[in-house]
């Protein structure tokens, strides 16, 4: 459920989170930029992170490797900071992107960022909202957001499934049916990595085979290069 709607809900009174004001942030970037531009999308946001005192670790993975869930899988195995960016920018984060998250995951579970839309933007998640609520009880509205925050505990919990970008739908569709708190909070303008090959048959499976349970099994990792830090010096996973 949203936060707002845990604030209407007389019955979820009791649901709090405690805060996290000093958390490490592990970055997981899906991306097909050239390594050096996907290094330069991420840098700031990493000086940023251990400008104001928090343990940051990276991991840039390569979207023609494999399918989003499975580089997703990949890029979480080992971690262990309490916070997980997940992120498809294809131009760098600056520090109004940033804050505006870290200060909405005190009291939720998993935040995404609202960019500005423009005209044809703002009809186009008009028509595709009222699915989305009704299928899978998501009010949100930049559902496919480059800028999206998650407490390690909750997003580890939830099953992936989706190989296209439907995984970013699927996530906060699985989040809402366990019971997690999301928030959306505005964020400026940036831009993402735009792929809708897949959908279709990942919605057709989400919505007749769902998932809600991971398996007891290691997650599969993805062929292809991949560069994981695990440390804020650094060292390679």
């Amino acid at each position: 459920m949203t936060t707002s709607e845990a604030i209407d809900d007389p019955f979820a009174s009791h649901i709090r989170r405690d805060p996290l004001p000093d958390a490490g942030i592990r970055i997981i970037l899906l991306t097909d930029l050239p390594r050096a531009d996907a290094e330069a999308v991420i840098a700031p946001l990493i000086d940023h992170i251990r400008a104001i005192g928090r343990p940051v670790e990276q991991c840039i993975l390569e979207v023609e490797s494999s399918g989003f869930n499975r580089l997703l899988c990949q890029g979480l195995n080992g971690a262990s900071l309490p916070l997980v960016l997940v992120t498809t920018a294809t131009e760098p984060w600056t520090p109004a992107h940033l804050e505006p998250l870290l200060k909405a995951i005190d009291h939720c579970d998993h935040v995404i960022g609202r960019r500005p839309a423009g005209d044809r933007e703002q009809w186009s998640r008009w028509l595709k909202s009222p699915p989305r609520r009704l299928v899978f009880a998501l009010p949100l509205l930049d559902i496919h957001s480059p800028c999206r925050l998650h407490r390690l505990e909750k997003l580890a919990a939830i099953p992936l499934q989706s190989a296209s970008r439907f995984l970013d739908t699927e996530i906060l569709a699985k989040a809402t049916f366990l019971g997690h708190l999301i928030d959306e909070v505005e964020v400026p303008p940036l831009r993402s990595l735009l792929r809708t090959a897949g959908w279709w048959s990942d919605w057709h499976q989400i919505c007749r085979h769902p998932l809600f349970k991971r398996g007891s099994g290691p997650a599969e990792e993805a062929q292809g290069q991949e560069e994981c830090h695990d440390r804020p010096a650094s060292e390679d996973d």
